[in-house]
């Protein structure tokens, strides 16, 4: 079946001078246009994520005379993880993205997903809100992260100072205290605080300690056991409940921690000049 938004692409490319292919694999993208006897400029700029909002989103004409392979991508559906990560894919191949999208709407949101600050949801004096990834947070200890089901949970740069953190329990303390196990993250970055319905359940020294932290950093955790069942336990570690699987963890109150689309975690080097938005038609 013929993909009109795909067609619009190639014929673009085409209209540029580029060669295109149609790739067989599944794993390269469905369209790949490529400049006849140029080698492709080397780009070693890294990935600023404090870099200031460009003026305008880069052109079509600019990306397709850049001199370096272009996929295009056909994008109905912006989701964020499936915008980031095609980019990242074809940032890593060394190849630029044309995203092809079906409509005005569509075209603007990804530009304003890909224009600095590149991949987040909102940016104030505070500092970023993330979007939520398709990952689980990992803890050091083994398992994942949970909090309590039914609120809606935000990942966010913070640099206030600490406010009351987790759900409170008996002796007064609760996951994440503050008292026995202090954050410290340095005056130059933010904190990364997890809300729940605009309260703190989570604090993190920052983005870089995504990378598996702690147990107690959070409310309750869950991993599964031997016989395949869910354990949840408190941030001590302490049983709490068992469950046949994630869905009748959620109906028991429970849910996991998506974990955050943190853009620098994702490219390796700049972004900017290497994609840009052609609307087609659907």
């Amino acid at each position: 079946m013929t993909d009109p938004l795909l067609e619009a692409g190639v014929a673009r490319c085409r209209r540029a001078g580029l060669i295109v292919t149609r790739p067989e694999s599944g794993a390269e993208p469905p369209g790949v246009a490529r400049p006849e006897g140029i080698e492709s400029p080397t780009d070693t700029r890294p990935f600023d994520p404090g870099r200031a909002a460009a003026d305008v989103p880069p052109s079509v004409s600019a990306v397709l005379s850049s001199g370096r392979s272009v996929a295009i991508e056909s994008i109905r559906d912006p989701d964020p993880t499936l915008v980031l990560s095609r980019l990242w894919n074809d940032r890593a191949n060394d190849r630029a993205a044309l995203f092809v999208a079906p409509d005005r709407e569509t075209a603007d949101w990804i530009e304003t997903l890909l224009t600095p600050p590149v991949g987040v949801r909102a940016v104030d004096d505070e500092g970023r809100t993330f979007y939520a990834g398709p990952d689980r947070v990992s803890l050091s200890e083994g398992g994942y992260a949970a909090v309590p089901a039914g609120t809606e949970l935000v990942w966010r740069e913070s640099a206030t100072a600490r406010e009351p953190v987790g759900l409170a329990v008996e002796g007064g303390e609760g996951a994440g205290a503050d008292v026995d196990h202090p954050v410290s993250a340095s005056a130059s970055e933010p904190w990364l605080t997890l809300r729940a319905d605009g309260d703190v359940l989570a604090r993190l020294d920052g983005v870089d300690a995504l990378g598996c932290p702690s147990r107690e950093r959070f409310p309750y955790a869950y991993q599964r056991d031997q016989d395949k069942q869910i354990r949840v336990v408190d941030f001590a570690g302490r049983p709490v409940q068992r469950y046949t699987g994630i869905g009748a963890m959620r109906e028991g109150g429970f849910q996991p921690v998506p974990a955050p689309l943190v853009p620098e975690h994702m490219f390796d080097g700049a972004v900017d000049g290497w994609w840009a938005v052609l609307v087609g038609e659907s």
